[in-house]
């Protein structure tokens, strides 16, 4: 028999190594694994995030139904009328400008926090900074990319941080029936549901209440304080301040950047309106409390017609 096989007495087999080549082959193997898995780990976290952000919404509507419930309307966008805000505040402002996130805390176990607001004083007022630098979770989307506080100069001159609210009132088509036009400072032109010193009941909503928009997400970083009334509604349209009398441009909104341009003095400039993180949707709360994304591509009169209360469309 052949003994080619057989290890002879004082021999050491010596262990094969593993090259440099193969060593980069399995470095090459794992990176292209991970850049494969990376994508759809992103994606789950993504729709986690969408759907936690729903749920806020739902939450938002939950407690809107309550407050109509109580007192016989919806919150108002702000106690007074928008001709004024931080961009005017003094140390003794006439307008208060408290507004629907205010007057839903007490609806979303809050009521801790709503006793530290002063409604007798402005939202500007050092009495209420609080209340205004807390940041409130059921307020906040978690897909979005910014800080928690306001950032523009006009609040930061405050001393004081303005927490955000990534959500905000839908109070109208056009910026000439929220903010400017003197003929439309009345509840029966202002087309939407919740816009400064509105009184909207369930039952005047005649275009139905699954119909119609009362929130949205908004990604604005600068003029979202969630105490400031004044910044608190916005439009399904993006606002043209040199358009008169609509002060509106022909485009939706919807992720339109930038929404609002003051062009100077003082004003807060508003890069988003309705808008979200989310790719190429926006959440929507509507009035019977479901939540819609709707695509950024959504037809302007669709959306329109969404955001107006008794427009029959």
């Amino acid at each position: 028999m052949s003994d080619r096989h057989v290890m002879h007495p004082g021999t050491v087999r010596r262990a094969r190594g593993v090259t440099l080549v193969e060593v980069l082959v399995v470095v090459a193997i794992i990176g292209l694994l991970v850049g494969l898995l990376l994508p759809a780990v992103q994606a789950a976290r993504e729709a986690a995030r969408r759907t936690q952000c729903g749920n806020h919404l739902r939450q938002l509507g939950v407690a809107i139904h309550r407050y109509e419930s109580n007192t016989q309307g919806l919150p108002a966008a702000s106690t007074d009328p928008v001709v004024d805000g931080v961009w005017n505040w003094t140390d003794t402002p006439t307008a208060l400008h408290h507004g629907w996130a205010t007057l839903l805390l007490p609806y979303l176990e809050q009521s801790a926090l709503h006793s530290l607001v002063d409604r007798t004083k402005s939202v500007f007022d050092p009495a209420n900074r609080s209340a205004a630098r807390t940041v409130i979770p059921v307020y906040r989307c978690p897909s979005f990319p910014g800080t928690p506080f306001a950032m523009d100069p006009l609040y930061l001159s405050l001393g004081s941080p303005y927490a955000l609210r990534n959500y905000v009132a839908m109070g109208a088509t056009t910026a000439g029936r929220l903010y400017w036009e003197p003929s439309f400072k009345t509840p029966e032109t202002q087309d939407g549901s919740i816009y400064p010193q509105s009184r909207t009941r369930f039952r005047t909503i005649s275009d139905g209440l699954s119909h119609t928009v009362l929130l949205s997400e908004t990604r604005e970083q600068n003029a979202a304080a969630w105490i400031d009334g004044s910044t608190s509604s916005i439009t399904s349209r993006r606002i043209d301040a040199s358009n008169s009398p609509t002060y509106t441009g022909p485009e939706n909104a919807l992720n339109y950047v930038p929404y609002y341009r003051y062009g100077g003095g003082q004003s807060i400039d508003m890069d988003y309106g309705p808008s979200s993180a989310h790719v190429g949707v926006v959440g929507q709360l509507l009035a019977d409390g479901s939540v819609q994304f709707l695509a950024d591509s959504t037809d302007l009169t669709v959306y329109d017609g969404l955001v107006t209360r008794a427009g029959g469309e």
